[in-house]
Protein backbone atom coordinates (compact mmCIF):
# COMPACT_ATOMS: atom_id res chain seq x y z
CA UNK A 1 0.00 0.00 0.00
CA UNK A 2 1.33 3.30 -1.09
CA UNK A 3 1.92 6.19 1.64
CA UNK A 4 0.58 9.60 0.39
CA UNK A 5 -0.43 12.30 2.72
CA UNK A 6 -3.69 11.15 3.14
CA UNK A 7 -5.16 7.71 3.01
CA UNK A 8 -6.13 6.48 -0.13
CA UNK A 9 -7.20 3.12 1.32
CA UNK A 10 -10.20 5.00 3.25
CA UNK A 11 -12.74 6.07 0.92
CA UNK A 12 -14.46 9.86 1.81
CA UNK A 13 -11.26 10.18 3.99
CA UNK A 14 -10.41 14.00 1.81
CA UNK A 15 -13.41 14.89 4.16
CA UNK A 16 -13.49 12.87 7.25
CA UNK A 17 -12.24 16.08 8.91
CA UNK A 18 -13.64 19.29 7.10
CA UNK A 19 -15.95 21.83 8.60
CA UNK A 20 -18.60 24.14 7.95
CA UNK A 21 -19.43 24.09 4.30
CA UNK A 22 -16.10 23.18 2.81
CA UNK A 23 -17.75 19.58 1.77
CA UNK A 24 -19.87 22.07 -0.56
CA UNK A 25 -17.42 23.59 -2.35
CA UNK A 26 -16.93 20.96 -4.45
CA UNK A 27 -19.46 17.85 -2.78
CA UNK A 28 -18.64 14.99 -5.25
CA UNK A 29 -15.06 15.27 -5.25
CA UNK A 30 -14.72 16.10 -0.96
CA UNK A 31 -17.90 13.31 -0.13
CA UNK A 32 -17.47 10.59 -2.99
CA UNK A 33 -13.80 10.91 -4.41
CA UNK A 34 -12.08 7.84 -4.45
CA UNK A 35 -8.10 8.78 -4.76
CA UNK A 36 -7.15 4.67 -4.90
CA UNK A 37 -9.89 4.66 -8.28
CA UNK A 38 -7.97 7.29 -9.92
CA UNK A 39 -4.16 6.19 -9.54
CA UNK A 40 -5.07 3.02 -10.11
CA UNK A 41 -6.87 3.69 -13.61
CA UNK A 42 -3.79 6.43 -14.54
CA UNK A 43 -1.33 3.34 -13.61
CA UNK A 44 -3.38 0.93 -15.73
CA UNK A 45 -3.14 3.38 -18.77
CA UNK A 46 0.32 3.39 -18.14
CA UNK A 47 1.06 -0.16 -19.26
CA UNK A 48 -0.47 0.33 -22.75
CA UNK A 49 1.43 3.53 -23.31
CA UNK A 50 4.47 2.05 -22.33
CA UNK A 51 4.10 -0.74 -24.38
CA UNK A 52 3.36 1.49 -27.68
CA UNK A 53 6.51 3.72 -26.96
CA UNK A 54 8.88 0.70 -26.64
CA UNK A 55 7.47 -0.49 -29.92
CA UNK A 56 8.41 2.81 -31.45
CA UNK A 57 11.95 3.09 -32.84
CA UNK A 58 14.66 4.11 -30.00
CA UNK A 59 15.45 7.60 -32.16
CA UNK A 60 12.25 8.47 -30.93
CA UNK A 61 12.23 8.05 -27.30
CA UNK A 62 13.61 10.84 -25.94
CA UNK A 63 10.93 13.13 -28.06
CA UNK A 64 7.88 10.97 -26.67
CA UNK A 65 9.26 10.76 -23.41
CA UNK A 66 9.26 14.47 -23.09
CA UNK A 67 6.15 14.36 -24.65
CA UNK A 68 4.58 12.36 -22.10
CA UNK A 69 6.06 13.02 -19.04
CA UNK A 70 7.24 16.63 -18.88
CA UNK A 71 8.73 16.74 -15.56
CA UNK A 72 10.18 12.89 -15.14
CA UNK A 73 11.67 12.44 -18.46
CA UNK A 74 15.06 14.16 -16.70
CA UNK A 75 15.42 11.11 -14.32
CA UNK A 76 17.09 8.38 -17.06
CA UNK A 77 14.70 8.30 -19.87
CA UNK A 78 11.32 5.37 -20.77
CA UNK A 79 13.16 2.62 -19.41
CA UNK A 80 13.72 3.78 -15.70
CA UNK A 81 9.96 5.42 -15.90
CA UNK A 82 8.98 1.76 -16.95
CA UNK A 83 10.70 0.32 -14.22
CA UNK A 84 9.10 3.21 -11.49
CA UNK A 85 5.68 2.68 -13.00
CA UNK A 86 5.96 -1.39 -12.51
CA UNK A 87 7.09 -0.59 -9.07
CA UNK A 88 4.42 1.61 -8.57
CA UNK A 89 2.11 -0.69 -9.52
CA UNK A 90 2.80 -3.41 -7.42
CA UNK A 91 3.23 -1.09 -4.24
CA UNK A 92 -0.02 0.24 -4.79
CA UNK A 93 -1.54 -3.40 -4.98
CA UNK A 94 0.02 -5.00 -2.22
CA UNK A 95 -2.14 -5.36 1.03
CA UNK A 96 0.36 -6.69 3.27
CA UNK A 97 2.96 -3.55 3.39
CA UNK A 98 2.80 0.03 3.73
CA UNK A 99 5.22 1.72 1.57
CA UNK A 100 7.11 5.12 1.96
CA UNK A 101 7.84 6.42 -2.16
CA UNK A 102 10.58 9.09 -2.63
CA UNK A 103 10.67 12.31 -4.86
CA UNK A 104 11.31 9.85 -8.00
CA UNK A 105 8.23 8.63 -7.66
CA UNK A 106 6.16 11.22 -6.37
CA UNK A 107 7.48 12.90 -9.79
CA UNK A 108 6.74 10.17 -11.83
CA UNK A 109 3.32 9.76 -10.66
CA UNK A 110 2.55 13.49 -10.73
CA UNK A 111 2.91 13.62 -14.65
CA UNK A 112 0.93 10.33 -14.80
CA UNK A 113 -2.06 11.59 -13.08
CA UNK A 114 -2.23 14.92 -13.88
CA UNK A 115 -2.49 13.20 -17.83
CA UNK A 116 -5.22 11.21 -16.78
CA UNK A 117 -6.79 14.00 -14.77
CA UNK A 118 -6.61 16.53 -17.67
CA UNK A 119 -8.04 13.53 -20.13
CA UNK A 120 -11.08 12.47 -18.01
CA UNK A 121 -11.67 16.46 -17.25
CA UNK A 122 -12.21 16.86 -21.60
CA UNK A 123 -14.19 13.68 -21.94
CA UNK A 124 -18.08 13.54 -22.30
CA UNK A 125 -20.24 13.31 -18.92
CA UNK A 126 -20.64 9.36 -19.95
CA UNK A 127 -16.90 8.60 -20.34
CA UNK A 128 -15.98 10.12 -17.10
CA UNK A 129 -18.59 8.19 -15.79
CA UNK A 130 -16.67 5.07 -16.89
CA UNK A 131 -13.06 5.93 -16.20
CA UNK A 132 -14.03 7.42 -12.36
CA UNK A 133 -17.70 5.92 -10.83
CA UNK A 134 -16.98 7.43 -7.96
CA UNK A 135 -17.15 11.09 -9.06
CA UNK A 136 -20.26 10.64 -11.25
CA UNK A 137 -19.20 12.50 -14.06
CA UNK A 138 -17.84 15.69 -11.78
CA UNK A 139 -14.43 17.36 -13.09
CA UNK A 140 -11.57 16.31 -10.92
CA UNK A 141 -10.17 19.26 -9.51
CA UNK A 142 -6.50 18.24 -9.74
CA UNK A 143 -4.56 20.78 -8.12
CA UNK A 144 -6.74 20.40 -5.23
CA UNK A 145 -5.86 16.48 -5.22
CA UNK A 146 -2.32 17.00 -5.44
CA UNK A 147 -2.59 19.75 -2.37
CA UNK A 148 -4.59 16.56 -0.38
CA UNK A 149 -2.82 13.65 -1.29
CA UNK A 150 1.08 14.58 -2.42
CA UNK A 151 3.15 16.09 0.59
CA UNK A 152 5.57 18.19 -1.66
CA UNK A 153 5.86 19.11 -5.09
CA UNK A 154 9.42 20.15 -4.50
CA UNK A 155 10.47 18.27 -7.96
CA UNK A 156 8.48 21.00 -10.28
CA UNK A 157 10.81 23.77 -8.92
CA UNK A 158 13.78 25.02 -11.42
CA UNK A 159 16.95 23.42 -10.60
CA UNK A 160 18.47 27.08 -10.01
CA UNK A 161 16.00 28.18 -7.96
CA UNK A 162 16.22 24.76 -5.42
CA UNK A 163 20.39 24.66 -5.56
CA UNK A 164 20.01 28.58 -4.28
CA UNK A 165 17.52 27.05 -1.02
CA UNK A 166 19.29 26.94 2.14
CA UNK A 167 18.94 23.64 4.38
CA UNK A 168 16.83 25.53 6.26
CA UNK A 169 14.29 26.99 3.58
CA UNK A 170 14.37 23.51 2.32
CA UNK A 171 12.74 22.09 5.17
CA UNK A 172 10.85 25.31 6.39
CA UNK A 173 8.92 25.59 3.15
CA UNK A 174 8.04 21.15 3.51
CA UNK A 175 11.10 20.01 0.76
CA UNK A 176 12.20 16.88 2.67
CA UNK A 177 11.03 14.40 0.59
CA UNK A 178 14.38 11.69 -0.14
CA UNK A 179 16.23 12.09 -3.04
CA UNK A 180 14.53 15.88 -3.88
CA UNK A 181 18.12 16.84 -5.31
CA UNK A 182 18.76 14.28 -7.63
CA UNK A 183 15.37 14.16 -9.58
CA UNK A 184 15.26 18.41 -9.69
CA UNK A 185 19.32 18.05 -10.93
CA UNK A 186 18.13 14.89 -13.70
CA UNK A 187 20.23 12.27 -11.98
CA UNK A 188 19.38 9.18 -12.49
CA UNK A 189 17.85 6.96 -9.87
CA UNK A 190 19.88 3.68 -8.44
CA UNK A 191 18.46 0.54 -7.92
CA UNK A 192 17.80 0.77 -4.38
CA UNK A 193 16.30 4.54 -5.25
CA UNK A 194 14.21 3.45 -7.30
CA UNK A 195 12.40 0.75 -4.63
CA UNK A 196 9.99 1.82 -2.33
CA UNK A 197 10.91 1.79 1.43
CA UNK A 198 8.47 -0.94 3.98
CA UNK A 199 6.81 1.29 6.80
CA UNK A 200 7.89 -0.51 10.07
CA UNK A 201 4.39 1.78 11.70
CA UNK A 202 0.81 2.28 10.92
CA UNK A 203 1.36 5.77 8.95
CA UNK A 204 -1.20 7.61 10.16
CA UNK A 205 -2.74 8.91 12.62
CA UNK A 206 -5.26 7.17 14.48
CA UNK A 207 -8.83 9.26 15.31
CA UNK A 208 -10.82 8.40 18.68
Amino acid sequence: MLIFQKNIYEKNDAAAHLQGDAVHVIPEYHLSFDARQFIEAALLDEESLIETLHRQPAGFHLEETRRFFPNAHRIGGLDAIATLLHILRRGLACEADWYHMNTYHFCVLYDVLYRCAYNYNRDCLTERRKVLPSLKGALLPFDLFVKDYFFNTVFLLDKDIYNSLTAEEKRRRGFTCPCQFAVINGLAPTREEMELQKSWDYPYTLYV
